[in-house]
C-alpha cells in the first residue's frame, strides 16, 4: 500500500503520515522501484488507531509506547486518565485562588496575593503542614499516635477548592511556616505525652461519631474522655470543679491572635463536616470534633472565628 492510498483511506495528509513513518510510529515495509515508501495491509489499522488517539489529544510519546507494545491502550487510557485529573486538580485549585483574589478591597488583595503565593503548589504546602506537625509534637512520642496526631491535624488540599477553602489552606501553610508558630504540648506540660494525646484522639473518634449519628450518649462519652486527658495532666479528678477549672481556660483560649484558635478555625473552613470514620483514617480531621468538644466545654457557640485549641 502506497502513502497516498494511505492518505485517501484516513482523510490524513499525506505529510502527516510521512512525519509518522519518520518517528517511527508507521514502520515502512520499503520502497517502491520509484523510491516511494510502501506499507504492510496493518498499516492501515495502525494508523487508524494513531488517529483516533491523537483526536484525544493523546502526546505522540504515549502512543509510541502503545505502538512498540511498551504499554498496552488499557494503560495508556489509565495513565492519560491519571494526567488529566491531575490538570485537572491544578486548574481548579488554581481558579480558587484567583477566585480569592477578585473582588476584594486592594490592601486584602495585597495580603492574600502574599498568602496564596506559598501555596502555589498545594502539595508542597501540605508537606510543610506535615514537617511542622512533626516539629510541634512531643519528640517522644510513639510513632503510630504521632502519625494518627498528624494525619487528624493536618486536612489534605480539598478536591473541589473553592475561594474559601483555598485561602483557608494558605492561611494554615502561614501559621505553620511563619514566625509564630508554636509547639504542641511536651513532656513537661503533660507528663505522660502518650497518654495525654492517645485521650485527646479518642475523644475525637468518640465526638465524630457522635457528630455523625446524633447519639447524646456518644457526645458525653466523647466528653468525659476529653476532660480526662486534660484532668491526667495535673493528677486531677474529672470533679465539677475542674470542668469550671477547664472552662474558664478554654474560654481565655479563644482570645484574638491565639495560634490554635486561628489554625483550627482555617482548618475547619477547610475541612467542613467531620469526613465518616475508618479504620485506615482513624477518627478523621480533628477539627471538627475538636470544636464540637470546646463547645461542650466552655459553652462557647463555634463560628467561624472561633474554633478551639486541643
Amino acid at each position: 500500500m502506497g502513502i497516498g492510498e494511505l492518505a485517501a483511506r484516513t482523510g490524513l495528509p499525506v505529510k502527516t503520515i510521512r512525519y509518522y513513518s519518520d518517528i517511527g510510529l508507521l514502520p515502512e515495509s520499503g520502497r517502491s522501484p520509484g523510491g516511494h515508501r510502501r506499507y504492510t495491509a496493518d498499516a492501515l489499522s495502525r494508523l487508524r488507531l494513531i488517529q483516533r488517539l491523537r483526536a484525544l489529544d493523546t502526546p505522540i510519546a504515549a502512543i509510541a509506547a502503545v505502538m512498540t507494545g511498551e504499554r498496552s491502550l488499557a494503560e495508556l487510557v489509565t495513565h492519560e486518565l491519571d494526567a488529566v485529573q491531575a490538570r485537572l486538580r491544578e486548574a481548579t485549585w488554581r481558579q480558587g485562588m484567583l477566585r480569592a483574589l477578585d473582588d476584594c478591597p486592594g490592601p486584602e488583595r495585597l495580603r492574600r496575593l502574599a498568602l496564596l503565593a506559598g501555596v502555589g503548589r498545594p502539595e508542597e504546602a501540605h508537606d510543610s503542614l506535615v514537617r511542622y506537625w512533626h516539629w510541634a509534637l512531643p519528640a517522644d512520642l510513639p510513632p503510630r499516635l504521632a502519625r494518627a496526631v498528624v494525619e487528624g491535624a493536618v486536612p489534605a488540599p480539598p478536591d473541589t477548592p473553592t475561594a474559601a477553602t483555598v485561602l483557608g489552606y494558605a492561611e494554615l501553610h502561614a501559621l505553620a511556616t511563619g514566625d509564630g508558630r508554636r509547639r504542641q504540648p511536651q513532656r513537661h506540660q503533660v507528663g505522660d505525652v502518650a497518654s495525654f494525646y492517645a485521650g485527646v484522639v479518642d475523644a475525637c473518634a468518640l465526638a465524630t461519631e457522635a457528630l455523625a449519628t446524633g447519639c447524646p450518649a456518644r457526645h458525653a462519652e466523647a466528653l468525659d474522655h476529653f476532660v480526662r486527658a486534660y484532668a491526667r495532666v495535673g493528677g486531677h479528678d474529672d470533679t465539677p470543679a475542674f470542668r469550671a477549672h477547664l472552662r474558664a481556660r478554654f474560654r481565655h483560649g479563644t482570645r484574638p491572635g491565639s495560634f490554635p484558635l486561628r489554625y483550627w478555625r482555617h482548618a475547619l473552613t477547610v475541612t467542613g463536616a467531620p469526613p465518616p470514620r475508618s479504620t485506615a483514617t482513624g477518627p478523621g480531621h480533628l477539627a471538627a470534633p475538636l470544636a464540637a468538644l470546646h463547645q461542650r466545654i466552655s459553652g462557647l457557640h463555634l463560628a467561624g472565628d472561633q474554633i478551639p485549641s486541643p
